[in-house]
């Protein structure tokens, strides 16, 4: 079993981020700053979040309205393949993610404007 672990979406202002590729499926771990957010996307497959320190929510577009799903340490958080969502933390975080295939994701426009106001991200 072998696998490389690469930088991934890594900016100075946002936090570190590493990736890897394992049996097909696309894998992160990453540290997210206070004042950044990580998403504003959606994907084609599944996405699991690990929240391992810190404080942060996830916000889901379903069914035409916003939700907030905070995410709890040590439990699995889910989102479901074809919801836009953006990650925002209320302190530094660091989270182990993992889709069920290959990182893809398409950028949601207007839906979160106004949580990413002030924010930085990883397009910035």
């Amino acid at each position: 079993m072998e696998f490389e672990i690469k930088e991934w979406a890594a900016t100075e202002k946002v936090g570190s981020a590493y990736s890897f590729v394992h049996h097909g499926k696309f894998h992160g771990v990453l540290e997210t700053k206070v004042g950044a957010y990580r998403g504003d996307h959606v994907h084609p497959f599944d996405q699991y979040t690990l929240l391992l320190k810190g404080k942060a929510s996830n916000y889901l577009y379903v069914d035409g309205e916003r939700v907030e799903a905070p995410l709890e340490l040590g439990k699995v958080a889910v989102v479901p393949a074809g919801v836009p969502h953006i990650l925002v933390p209320e302190e530094e975080i660091f989270t182990f993610e993992w889709w069920d295939g290959d990182f893809i994701a398409d950028v949601c426009e207007g839906i979160f404007d106004d949580l990413i106001e002030g924010r930085v991200g990883p397009l910035d």
